[in-house]
């Protein structure tokens, strides 16, 4: 079996996620890794026996790197991910795609011409009742679809001496949070019930205007500033979003983000409401999928290797009744993209679903299409 060897670009801290699952594959080897904070960089490299490369350029260069997992702040992704379809590398990339739409449908097309299949991390898709749910709304258990609600809570700017890169437009692009949390929940939307924002009327805020950063440098992701010095500097980026939602068979929907959510660590909600039944999926109940009913009692249907429907099954790995969670959700969203590279290496004609560079565009779309809305204060298409 021809192993892919990958280098991960950027290890801080989604960097280090990556690093672990892709080392759960068998068909994948880790080789290098790449990050601008050097002594972080080579450190890592030491600690799993990998090479140590310089700079991006130097991966792009090497004909021993199949594929890069682009896992850099998001002004990095446009240039970095172009770079390496030009350079002839698969690509499996954090999201946004790009800061633009322009950007991510050029990446669009420069894969297509270069025939190299790129993905892009939506991880959520991959939790095993989500791919569960998508199904049953395949199979028209739910009638036809009128509504799609949910939320996207976390808690880690609740404070103004909390601080990450993504407040600052010149690393972020134009947005936080929808950029960020947004794009996760509307990607799951779309995927879940096959229907796609046609319209969007959207309300941000930067609640927190001025904020205190480290002198001694940017925190990462998730962590705690750890320093005795500051800075107020100035927030542009929102760190609350709402949105209206109109889809493309006329169904509704509302959707509402927030980082200063106090208690709430990573709470996504989906709920999804059609002429015969409904559902609904919680990240902190991850393994369990509610199903609603008017004439019968409502049900709770637990991931299972055994009860799932046959298309969704492999996701859930583990016995049923041992939960799985976002570690594996992302091993699933990997090891279905190596497993369409190896079968693209061996001419086989399987398909796969995970999401590609076109799933980012789509996302790009939506977020540029919100940004209009939210100046010009009316309904705002989502372009194509």
């Amino acid at each position: 079996m021809k192993k892919q060897r990958v280098v991960v670009i950027g290890v801080g801290y989604i960097g280090m996620v990556h690093i672990g699952e892709l080392r759960k594959l068998p068909n994948v080897e880790l080789v290098g890794v790449v990050d601008k904070n050097q002594d972080l960089a080579k450190s890592i490299a030491e600690r799993y026996g990998v090479v140590h490369y310089p700079d991006s350029e130097s991966v792009l260069r090497d004909p021993a790197v199949d594929v890069i997992h682009n896992c850099t702040p998001n002004r990095e992704h446009y240039p970095l991910n172009k770079a390496a379809l030009l350079a002839g590398k698969e690509v499996l990339t954090e999201k946004p795609l790009a800061l633009t739409a322009k950007e991510s449908e050029e990446l669009v097309r420069l894969a297509k011409e270069q025939k190299t299949r790129c993905a892009i991390n939506f991880c959520y898709r991959y939790y095993p009742v989500v791919q569960e749910a998508k199904v049953r709304v395949a199979k028209g258990e739910l009638g036809v679809i009128y509504n799609v609600l949910g939320h996207y809570l976390q808690d880690w700017l609740l404070y103004d001496t909390d601080y990450s890169w993504r407040l600052e437009p010149d690393l972020a692009g134009s947005s936080n949070i929808l950029a960020d949390l947004g794009s996760h929940w509307c990607d799951l939307a779309e995927f879940i019930t096959g229907l796609k924002i046609t319209e969007i009327f959207a309300d941000f805020r930067t609640t927190l205007p001025f904020r205190k950063k480290p002198k001694d440098g940017t925190v990462l992701t998730f962590s705690k500033a750890e320093t005795a010095g500051f800075e107020e500097v100035p927030i542009s980026l929102e760190d609350y979003g709402s949105l209206l939602l109109r889809f493309e068979n006329g169904a509704r929907g509302t959707f509402t983000t927030s980082e200063l959510a106090a208690g709430r660590k990573c709470d996504i909600e989906i709920e999804v409401y059609g002429s015969n039944a409904s559902l609904a999926w919680r990240h902190e109940r991850s393994s369990e999928l509610w199903l609603g009913h008017r004439d019968k009692a409502n049900e709770l249907f637990f991931e299972s290797p055994l009860l799932q429907n046959e298309k969704t099954r492999r996701f859930a790995r583990l016995p049923s009744g041992h939960p799985m969670g976002y570690h594996d959700a992302i091993y699933n969203l990997f090891a279905d993209f190596y497993s369409y590279l190896e079968s693209k290496d061996n001419q086989n004609s399987t398909e796969f679903a995970f999401p590609d560079f076109e799933a980012g565009h789509r996302e790009m779309l939506i977020l540029e299409a919100a940004l209009a809305s939210k100046e010009k204060g009316t309904w705002v298409a989502v372009g194509s």
